[in-house]
């Protein structure tokens, strides 16, 4: 199989009904799998750590605020020493059923409200490297590309961590910056638009782009992720 243009990574473990897991898995470089906050428990990381695997997929944190009633896309009021806690014992948590698999933990990606709030609030961004810098592991850390871009970018480098910045496939985009959900066309609709946006963005000198998420709650995407499959074999 040729090597696709840009890594493709995707939001998994998350317990959805049907679990497009194993279908997605063979068709993606990086798995970022929920570790309790929003969805996932012991069993879902096992499943899904030993899936990434059997496809020799790099693994990441997709940690949350603690909020499953809301799947952890809301902001919660918590102070940072609570946060950071919570944070921490999920990363962990997921390194630790990794090592039991004999597998590496690759990365951090926030999940939802969480990933929001450290691309605008440099209180969550530095937290967020804090975990990294008091883990086990060589983590990176993965941000929206095209939004304060320099300034992330001289804040890691102060602290020695590495920044994957990502692009979404299936997000409509004003310039750099994604199209509000509540507008309308913000999640594309079809397989072939979302192909031909991985394209484009695998393509871009707007903005640095290291890896592009699809989403697995999103059928088009699936669909989408085949066609790309398909078409580097």
């Amino acid at each position: 199989m040729k090597e696709m243009r840009k890594l493709i990574n995707c939001d998994l473990g998350e317990c959805l009904d049907p679990n497009p897991d194993g279908q997605i898995m063979p068709l993606i470089n990086q798995a970022s799998i929920a570790c309790g906050g929003h969805v996932g428990d012991s069993d879902s990381m096992n499943k899904t750590i030993k899936l990434a695997k059997q496809h020799q997929v790099s693994i990441g944190a997709h940690p949350s605020y603690p909020d499953k009633v809301n799947f952890g896309r809301i902001s919660m009021p918590m102070s940072l020493t609570a946060l950071f806690d919570s944070i921490q014992r999920q990363v962990n948590t997921l390194d630790e059923i990794c090592q039991r698999h004999g597998v590496k933990l690759d990365y951090i990606k926030p999940h939802g409200a969480l990933y929001h709030d450290m691309m605008h609030q440099n209180d969550i961004f530095e937290l967020l490297c804090e975990v990294i810098k008091n883990s086990k592991q060589d983590l990176k850390l993965i941000v929206q590309a095209g939004i304060n871009t320099q300034h992330m970018k001289t804040e890691a480098a102060k602290k020695g961590i590495s920044l994957q910045f990502e692009a979404f496939a299936d997000r409509a985009y004003q310039g750099t910056h994604l199209t509000p959900r509540s507008e309308p066309g913000a999640v594309l609709a079809t397989p072939q638009e979302i192909v031909d946006q991985y394209d484009q963005l695998a393509e871009s000198t707007a903005m640095q782009i290291d890896t592009i998420c699809f989403h697995s709650d999103h059928p088009p995407s699936v669909i989408a992720l085949q066609h790309l499959k398909a078409a580097a074999c």
